[in-house]
């Protein structure tokens, strides 16, 4: 993920809560946790001294609950994710800003779902804002670790069975010390995630970087893109060439 990493708040009254989301944050890349509190009068203090980008607040907590610091603080912009034991709050706790709501014990794969919200929700407000598509990320689980990617780090996507390899860009590469990543995230996931102006399904079974398009060419009666940093060149199928001639034009603009 390129940039600083985002800033993230652990507020719970319960020491193994935070030490599970802890270790959960600290398994993906370009997070940091700046502080863990166990009150909610010491979350309002550390929400507005560190001003956080994502919050993961308990509601039942001694003093001041979790929907009391949300309103003490919804003046200042952050994520608020609740995270409570009890399924009685979920109602009330749409009612102010969070954008997620996690039962305890929250599993890691739902909290990594959740971090991958507030990432596309980022997205979208800024393509509300702006009127054009802005930075994304890919949050992907590799081998038991968990990663942000930033979607300028990611060459192609190809197809492998039921589950998809992300190859890197040098720059990627150099970023997670990885050449690929494999994921179990279909195609169709990915090209809902990725920019359409910036990444074309040049095949079933492939999904490129329009950036890292060095050259289209015909071989044996068949097309082939080169790409920068690819060791090979990719198939694409004919009824998709005139589509990626059209792509290519548009993206040398963007």
């Amino acid at each position: 993920m390129s940039g600083a990493p985002k800033r993230v708040l652990i507020v719970d009254d319960e020491p193994a809560a935070r030490a599970q989301l802890r270790e959960v944050i600290d398994g993906l890349d370009g997070l940091s946790v700046v502080a863990e509190v166990n009150d909610g009068g010491a979350a309002i203090d550390a929400i507005t001294e560190h001003m956080p980008d994502i919050v993961f607040l308990d509601i039942d907590m001694p003093g001041v609950d979790g929907f009391g610091v949300a309103k003490a603080t919804e003046h200042l912009l952050y994520q608020l994710v609740f995270v409570t034991a009890h399924h009685q709050y979920a109602l009330q706790a749409f009612d102010t800003n969070a954008i997620d709501y996690l039962l305890k014990p929250a599993r890691p794969s739902v909290i990594e779902k959740c971090l991958a919200k507030i990432l596309r929700q980022e997205v979208l407000t800024l393509q509300e804002s702006t009127g054009r598509a802005g930075p994304a990320n890919l949050v992907l689980s590799d081998s038991g670790t968990s990663r942000i990617v930033d979607r300028n780090h990611v060459l192609y996507i190809e197809a492998l069975g039921r589950y998809r390899r992300i190859h890197l860009t040098r720059e990627g590469a150099r970023t997670h010390s990885l050449e690929t990543l494999l994921s179990d995230t279909t195609l169709d996931d990915f090209e809902e995630q990725l920019d359409a102006g910036l990444f074309f399904r040049v095949h079933r079974g492939l999904l490129v970087n329009l950036v890292r398009v060095t050259a289209l060419k015909a071989k044996e009666r068949a097309h082939v893109v080169f790409l920068d940093g690819a060791g090979t060149p990719l198939p694409v199928a004919r009824a998709r060439v005139n589509a990626l001639k059209s792509a290519l034009r548009i993206a040398t603009r963007v």
